[in-house]
């Protein structure tokens, strides 16, 4: 399975919401895209997707904040899991990150989600705290230059 990391796209909507997101209302799924894009274009954000077999597997998202940026909505179809496929895109989210500036990523995982938490890690994050906004959460941080 060849995958192509590249920025969000309208035309993703209909893959996120049947692949990503499928608990989601297609139309949120929409909505939400559509922000994205508006974020991107005016340099708050940057949602990136991996692409293989014509269709979107995998998607993360990234807000500015300041000189952070966090990331969210990590989010990936079975079919994508257990090929490193979030880590290259976690990888290619932060080079984007450093290139505008930004200094660290920081996330939130769920305490009990291990495989999220795993996956953060092979990407190079590291747990640094313990936060409480949802329930047991853990805060992951990576820091973009030395």
């Amino acid at each position: 399975m060849t995958t192509i990391i590249r920025p969000l796209q309208q035309a993703d909507a209909a893959d996120l919401a049947k692949n990503c997101f499928p608990d989601l209302p297609p139309e949120d799924v929409l909505d939400a895209v559509r922000e994205d894009l508006a974020l991107q274009e005016a340099g708050q954000g940057i949602t990136l997707v991996a692409v293989a077999d014509g269709r979107v597997g995998v998607h993360a998202k990234l807000r500015r904040k300041d000189d952070s940026g966090w990331v969210f909505n990590v989010a990936s179809h079975p079919d994508f899991r257990g090929r490193g496929i979030v880590q290259d895109l976690l990888a290619e989210l932060a080079r984007r990150a450093r290139a505008t500036g930004i200094v660290r990523l920081l996330a939130h995982v769920r305490a009990d989600n291990r495989r999220a938490r795993r996956a953060y890690e092979k990407a190079g994050f590291r747990p640094v705290g313990q936060d409480g906004m949802r329930g047991d959460q853990l805060r992951y941080e990576l820091h973009l230059f030395p």
